[in-house]
């Protein structure tokens, strides 16, 4: 360590931190000296799920100067996994409270990190904070984010480019997330998109229609509905949620095998005029993975430079 120059010891430590926060918080415990030259990577790289966690970690963004707050990459889930794995949602007005107190928690989150942001998956797993959250998401401008995965019902982004630099979007939790692709709301809210999956399709044959629009062209230029994708747009991928359990309608079941069928024909169609500009592919049906450890997995991947998360 004496033989090292402090700037060299920063550059290690920097690269170091890029786990779930772990690193860092090991670091500040070894020496004065390297508790000082690790401080500004101490919330470079966080996992946070839950009310407490959130709660702490507010506590000490703020009392701590914005040069040493810096959060370049999050995971964060308004829920732990105990929450996410109950079988029935509680719904008194106790319930009702510490759910909202999640999504203000969440939100100040957000809010702090936003401007240095650089990777960041949310998992908003409360069905009646979920698209408050993320329309605050939206909401909010990200400089210098150029990776997002979202997991929770979403909403379709409206306004400014609010994230100019993004590049992969990675949306799951809306089974039919119709209108994604109309109204220009994508490429204005992400004008240099070049990566988009969508995950978690049920029964949207609906959205499998605007798909085919979009990838087709074959609507009216100069119609304020029509689907397309952003001009950036470069990499395609949408995945099917898992099977419809037989205790659905026939009626929803026959939907889904619509949907399956027609971004099937999609793909095939697809991989037959491989000149097209956006590159476009149907994914196996979602497994039985947790979907939390799966979006973690993910996103520490991406960290990692190991994830395949957007492999053609």
């Amino acid at each position: 360590m004496d033989t090292l120059p402090l700037e060299l010891h920063s550059h290690i430590f920097q690269f170091a931190c890029t786990d779930d926060g772990s690193t860092a918080r090991s670091l500040a415990l070894v020496s004065r000296y390297v508790r000082e030259v690790a401080k500004p990577f101490l919330y470079q790289s966080l996992v946070i799920h839950g009310l407490h966690q959130m709660t702490e970690l507010i506590a000490r963004l703020e009392s701590t100067s914005p040069h040493l707050r810096r959060i370049n990459h999050l995971f964060l889930s308004d829920w732990t996994t105990a929450q996410m794995n109950k079988q029935l949602l509680p719904t008194s007005d106790a319930d009702m409270d510490h759910y909202d107190a999640e999504r203000v928690a969440a939100t100040q989150i957000l809010t702090l990190a936003a401007p240095t942001l650089e990777t960041l998956t949310l998992i908003a797993s409360c069905p009646f904070t979920s698209p408050q959250l993320v329309s605050h998401l939206f909401s909010l401008r990200h400089p210098n984010l150029a990776e997002l995965a979202i997991m929770g019902f979403y909403c379709t982004p409206r306004g400014l480019a609010s994230m100019p630099r993004l590049e992969r979007l990675h949306l799951s939790g809306n089974r039919n997330p119709r209108g994604l692709l109309q109204l220009n709301a994508l490429d204005t809210a992400c004008p240099a998109l070049t990566h988009l999956r969508i995950s978690g399709l049920v029964g949207a044959t609906s959205f499998a229609h605007e798909l085919r629009e979009a990838l087709q062209d074959s609507a009216d230029p100069s119609g304020p509905y029509r689907a397309r994708f952003p001009p950036t747009l470069r990499h395609l991928l949408v995945q099917p949620g898992r099977a419809l359990g037989e205790g659905r309608t026939r009626i929803v079941r026959a939907m889904h095998e619509k949907m399956q069928d027609v971004l099937s024909d999609l793909a095939a169609k697809r991989d037959a005029a491989r000149s097209s500009e956006v590159q476009f592919r149907v994914l196996d049906v979602e497994g039985n993975e947790d979907a939390y450890r799966s979006m973690r997995r993910q996103w520490e991947g991406r960290l990692s430079e190991e994830s395949r998360l957007w492999e053609l």
